[in-house]
């Protein structure tokens, strides 16, 4: 997958194969490079909605020739558990993508509550700074447009820290650029931050 050129000179510590990385997720990022040292050959990973669970776990099959499952906690404890075998017998790496942790799947089945706790687990923490600029600029790149400095400086140190924020944020945005026929500017970032903490609009997580 291409990189994307984002059009501000601080850009966020790095972006790899069309996700960005951060200290948010940059330990998760690290172990999927590191897919050989797995215990067991599993690794489980759990995030926030819209962290970009799915989109590492594409990149990481992709790479590595592993397996894996996404939403790992709506699949019943036998399909998990031969796949867990058939990844251990084919000597591959299998992740397992959930948004919840494993103590909430409802796993049942011992020998595969044995297997899953033996396994490594990482999550994808908060979205720092460094994402939310990336996401932001990201996000107008891809429509070809740019938000200023200010607006992303005024944001970061005010917006709730969740990654569907982000993307609420963005698309309220976009939507006031285009009303008022203005560049995505402090102005605009100011108005669309209100108009979630004046609870006109209900704020996902």
């Amino acid at each position: 997958m291409s990189q994307i050129a984002l059009p501000l000179e601080q850009k966020p510590p790095a972006e790899q194969a069309g996700y960005l990385v951060t200290e948010a997720n940059a330990a998760v990022h690290e172990q999927l490079q590191n897919w050989q040292a797995w215990p067991h050959h599993t690794l489980i990973l759990t995030g926030p909605p819209e962290s970009g669970k799915s989109t590492m776990a594409g990149v990481f099959a992709t790479e590595s020739g592993g397996l894996f499952l996404d939403d790992a906690a709506d699949h019943d404890d036998t399909e998990i558990f031969h796949l867990w075998n058939r990844a251990n017998m084919e000597q591959r790496p299998l992740l397992l993508v959930s948004g919840q942790p494993v103590a909430q799947w409802g796993i049942t089945l011992p020998d595969l509550q044995s297997r899953l706790a033996a396994s490594l687990h990482l999550a994808i923490g908060a979205p720092d700074e460094a994402m939310i600029d990336g996401l932001l600029q990201k996000y107008f790149s891809l429509r070809g447009l740019t938000i200023s400095e200010d607006a992303l400086r005024y944001l970061e140190k005010r917006m709730v820290r969740s990654y569907a924020m982000v993307r609420q944020l963005a698309q309220k945005m976009d939507a006031l650029a285009i009303e008022s026929k203005k560049p995505v500017n402090l102005a605009i970032a100011k108005a669309a931050l209100a108009h979630f903490d004046a609870g006109d609009e209900k704020v996902e997580t």
